[in-house]
């Protein structure tokens, strides 16, 4: 768990007193949570005054709106150029199946690497583990964000591929991966399977990140594919 004394978090010259209340929120509420998170321990952390909340947001439930707001924002941001490609060839007619289970394979690769890289998605995780927890105003802002940018499409993709072509299912399975990709690292009972069981060496992250990724796809095929032998995946 992290504390206040070790929370990381970069400002840039260029940011704004509001920016840095901002970026102070999010982290902060991605740790402790919206109750437990204090104005002063935001402004503390922002290492501005504790009256540039309320002139700047009126408040703290506008304040974390706003915070919540634009890490959507930026999440969106980052999955938007794959999931854009990726909907303009499920447009196409036929869908080749075959280039359908290659865009599987980046999506795959793009989520997984994502949520090992603690530094770019610890607040993300930690906004989402949160999330129940936030004013309704804020309650929801990035579970639609998810579920639009990667679940969704996800989803599409597993349709795209499977003999079934049973959307409740594959909106399942893409609910299930996505869940399995965020809450990975905060379940060490994972990692003790995956050593003991597969023998994967811990130490080697890449080595990780591949073992999942290969399993979610065997696993997809598994359930979507009549004859998965069949196919090259």
């Amino acid at each position: 768990m992290k504390t206040m004394d070790i929370i990381e978090i970069e400002f840039k010259d260029t940011d704004t007193t509001p920016d840095r209340l901002i970026k102070a929120t999010q982290a902060l509420i991605a740790v402790y949570g919206y109750d437990a998170t204090t104005t002063r321990m935001i402004a503390n952390l922002a290492k501005v005054t504790l009256s540039a909340i309320n002139f700047h947001f009126g408040n703290k439930e506008n304040l974390v709106r706003e915070a919540m707001s634009r890490a959507a924002q930026e999440l969106e941001l980052h999955y938007s150029k794959l999931a854009g490609e990726i909907r303009r060839f499920l447009e196409e007619e036929p869908v080749d199946r075959e280039k359908a289970w290659s865009y599987l394979d980046r999506i795959l690769t793009d989520r997984i690497r994502r949520a090992f890289d603690r530094r770019a998605s610890w607040i993300n995780i930690g906004i989402a583990e949160h999330e129940n927890g936030l004013p309704e105003s804020s309650r929801g802002i990035m579970a639609r964000t998810a579920v639009e940018g990667s679940e969704r499409i996800l989803a599409e993709l597993i349709l795209a591929v499977s003999d079934k072509k049973n959307a409740f299912q594959a909106a399942l399975i893409s609910r299930a991966v996505n869940a399995a990709i965020m809450s990975y690292s905060e379940k060490p009972l994972l990692n003790q399977y995956l050593e003991e069981s597969l023998g994967v060496d811990l130490s080697d992250p890449r080595r990780v990140e591949e073992c999942l990724h290969d399993y979610f796809m065997t696993s997809i095929a598994a359930a979507v594919v009549v004859d998965p032998h069949k196919k090259i995946i």
